[in-house]
């Protein structure tokens, strides 16, 4: 199980909305130090990016998100340019060595870290500044050649345009974003996606020995919401002949799930080794559900499964 299941959801959540846009890369490796940026993210050409807001403005050119779920402090924001550098560095030499046209500033990607909360000293200690003509309130940036930004989440205002970065950030203010999701259209393109994403942290929450009061007070919302999945995919199941009873229709979605959590953290599952999931039980379905969080290449689920 993660030891780390915010960071888990903030890194799928991420992955899941930017995915249709362009390629994301979760805990892409840089230098030979073995460090990760948690989503490295290239814009596909023409992508639409209507429903998606800020976060589609953030992600209009190549971008590192770093997401912490507590209020980031001064070492991790100067570990996070670091990687960035190193990062920077990395894409130059490869460039070089496919003989390709030096990168220029623009192809360089952007570091934008995400925190809930930071004080005005640090801030200003990193020059980090507002631009209200650009962007919104809560979006600062630092000097142009250091390609840095910082969202302060609670800052953000409470409109549809920031909803997606709201739901990374802590108490009411990811509360009342997760109701906002709620409320979408049963046919919006990231409602269903995002409810899963929920669910799937609801059940790593409420499997651990300690939970924190903060985290408890998230089950409980996140209670009704994951009803909702499992009905609607019995219904579903039902309409199509495809399930039998009710046990047999949550069989089926933690199933689906599972499978669409690898497909998006580990690229396409071979079918023999859909099959093999197929033939598991809820309970070891479940299981994997959780594990799955920790794995990095097919190899770990080959392991897993054997």
């Amino acid at each position: 199980m993660t030891q780390f299941p915010h960071d888990e959801f903030a890194k799928n959540f991420l992955d899941s909305l930017l995915s249709p846009l362009g390629t994301v890369q979760v805990s892409q490796q840089i230098s030979s130090e073995v460090r990760y940026a948690d989503v490295y993210f290239t814009p596909q050409p023409h992508a639409a990016t209507d429903e998606l807001g800020l976060l589609a403005k953030l992600a209009a050119k190549s971008v590192v998100f770093e997401p912490f779920r507590n209020s980031v402090k001064m070492p991790q924001i100067r570990a996070c340019m670091s990687k960035l550098f190193d990062l920077h560095q990395a894409l130059s030499k490869e460039a070089k060595k496919e003989k390709q046209p030096e990168l220029s500033e623009d192809d360089l990607p952007m570091l934008w870290i995400l925190t809930p909360t930071l004080s005005a000293p640090i801030l200003e200690g990193f020059s980090a500044k507002l631009d209200l003509e650009n962007w919104v309130e809560g979006v600062y940036l630092m000097p142009t050649h250091l390609k840095t930004g910082i969202i302060v989440i609670h800052q953000l205002p409470k409109t549809p345009e920031t909803l997606w970065l709201r739901m990374l950030g802590k108490g009411g203010v990811q509360a009342q974003a997760i109701q906002e999701v709620a409320a979408l259209p049963a046919q919006h393109p990231q409602r269903d996606n995002v409810l899963e994403l929920l669910s799937n942290l609801k059940v790593i929450l409420e499997a651990r020995v300690t939970i924190e009061l903060e985290e408890q007070e998230l089950i409980m919302q996140l209670s009704p919401l994951y009803l909702e999945q499992i009905q609607a995919a019995e219904l579903v199941g039902e309409q199509r002949g495809e399930v039998k009873g009710k046990n047999q229709g949550r069989i089926e979605e933690a199933r689906g799930l599972v499978t669409r959590q690898l497909t998006r953290k580990l690229g396409n599952v071979s079918p023999e080794l859909l099959a093999r999931i197929e033939a598991l039980s809820l309970e070891r379905v479940e299981l994997l559900g959780e594990d799955l969080l920790d794995f990095t290449s097919i190899a770990n689920l080959e392991q897993w499964l054997a």
